[in-house]
């Protein structure tokens, strides 16, 4: 894999121009942006890894504080809570964090779209 400078001399030649330093300088900041990217979707993916491991750090907690005979329903109880916590984020919860960002009105406070995902066809992202 060949460098930007070596990409951007084999199109502008190798003189220092307006050109290869334009060249250069798009390479850089797409090389930034996937970076960004990857570091965004990277963020998310632990953060929400966390909330998980938190619920179960919980569930434990409160298995240690009980009686034997009602460890079994507070484990399933914390089972449910997660399971309950993740249908509430994708059937309203993506849609009031990402959803409404329409151009022609502007910032809004919250979003009021892509409800249950609807909306959504970069799957890549999801």
């Amino acid at each position: 894999m060949s460098s930007a400078y070596e990409v951007c001399t084999s199109q502008h030649g190798s003189e220092l121009s307006v050109e290869l330093l334009q060249c250069v300088s798009d390479a850089a900041e797409n090389g930034r942006n996937d970076i960004s990217s990857g570091l965004n979707s990277f963020f998310l993916i632990y953060a929400g890894a966390l909330v998980f491991f938190m619920q179960v750090g919980f569930a434990m907690l409160c298995a240690g504080s009980i009686r034997e005979k009602n460890v079994k329903n507070v484990l399933l109880w914390n089972l449910l809570d997660s399971a309950g916590g993740a249908f509430g984020f994708w059937s309203v919860g993506y849609a009031f964090a990402y959803g409404g960002q329409d151009a022609s009105k502007g910032k809004t406070f919250i979003g009021n779209s892509d409800f249950f995902l609807t909306g959504d066809t970069d799957l890549e992202f999801w």
